[in-house]
């Protein structure tokens, strides 16, 4: 079973596109940090208006596989609205839905911008990576940002995707 969890690793955006297509409404999503951009074009395929933002343009994956293993091949000309810069506050404003999956640096911005213009999160973070903080000993990061979302008056709740090893996140549900 473990195997098998930590297979499904690979399938992390999967799994992500999976989970919020269950719980939010087709919308406006920032993907920051999205690199190649397969979570923005699953999201995408859904009907959701979602755009890449990274500083490293990446093209898509010529090829992947979905939750029940079929492979699925993107077309060579196929692309996906970017915007090839770190993430801006500014930028959360024309956004429903803000995501951030293993976003180095941008959580914190991520919950302080989403709290001032009203918009909905979903985080998965891994690290303390270029984020604003000095990690403590003894002090777990993820309950520190759903506290430190919580001190900006978001209503927070947990997740957890379906693979072993940074598989729980945070999320808002305003939408």
């Amino acid at each position: 079973m473990a195997k098998e969890l930590r297979t499904l690793k690979r399938f992390r955006f999967q799994l992500l596109h999976k989970w919020v297509t269950e719980h939010y409404p087709p919308c406006k999503i920032a993907d920051v940090g999205g690199g190649k951009g397969l979570l923005t074009y699953l999201l995408r395929q859904s009907g959701y208006n979602a755009i890449v933002i990274d500083p490293v343009d990446q093209p898509l994956p010529k090829v992947y596989k979905d939750l029940a293993g079929k492979r699925h091949k993107i077309k060579p000309d196929e692309t996906i609205p970017r915007i090839n810069k770190g993430f801006q506050k500014e930028m959360a404003k024309d956004f429903d839905l803000v995501i951030g999956l293993h976003t180095h640096g941008s959580n914190m911005n991520i919950i302080d911008i989403t709290a001032k213009y009203q918009k909905d999160f979903v985080l998965l973070p891994c690290c303390v990576i270029d984020e604003p903080i000095i990690p403590q000993a003894d002090i777990n990061w993820l309950d520190s940002l759903e506290g430190y979302a919580r001190k900006k008056g978001h209503s927070v709740e947990r997740f957890e995707l379906n693979f072993k090893g940074q598989n729980i996140g945070i999320y808002t549900k305003r939408i």
